[in-house]
């Protein structure tokens, strides 16, 4: 699946314009060329390398760099995938990536007749909760204490609040 998205594509990029050479496709090869991407979505090595060749990943490219991926694998039920991983470099977040990936990744489920969309993120950023929520996502459940050194995750904290607690959210597709 690759799209093209043009400064007429609001819809898709929340009404920020993209650059118009972004483009969303599947990615075929080693994994391991998008592990800092994988580093900015997860802050444990050992949590990424036992995920990271599972299920498929789109990344989304501005002509030939890459500059954000998203990573789905099947969900617990079988009706039901994850967004297992995403990330966009840091100087290009913000201008609609995220979302183009996120819409391509239900886009992708809707075609495999799956009918939810799961994704878990930490419930200390509130950032990243903020964006999920305006994808429409809804918070499903919360998992306390997935992020701590006995889960592979050094102490942290994201804007003065501990990190501890994984929020699920959900997507209807």
């Amino acid at each position: 699946m690759r799209r093209r998205v043009t400064q007429s594509d609001d819809e898709w990029t929340g009404g920020v314009n993209m650059h118009s050479s972004t483009t969303i496709e599947g990615f075929e090869g080693s994994r391991e060329t998008l592990g800092e991407l994988f580093a900015l979505a997860d802050g444990s090595a050992a949590a990424v390398n036992a995920y990271r060749d599972l299920g498929r990943v789109l990344v989304a490219r501005d002509g030939a760099t890459i500059i954000g991926h998203l990573q789905i694998v099947a969900g617990d039920r079988a009706d039901q995938a994850e967004v297992k991983s995403l990330a966009v470099r840091e100087d290009r977040q913000g201008v609609g990536v995220g979302r183009l990936l996120v819409e391509h990744a239900a886009a992708a489920g809707r075609e495999e007749r799956r009918s939810t969309l799961v994704v878990a993120t930490a419930a200390a950023d509130t950032r990243v909760l903020r964006f999920y929520q305006l994808l429409g996502f809804r918070l499903l459940s919360v998992e306390r204490d997935a992020f701590t050194p006995r889960t592979g995750y050094a102490d942290l904290e994201v804007e003065g609040i501990p990190l501890r607690d994984r929020v699920w959210l959900s997507l209807d597709l």
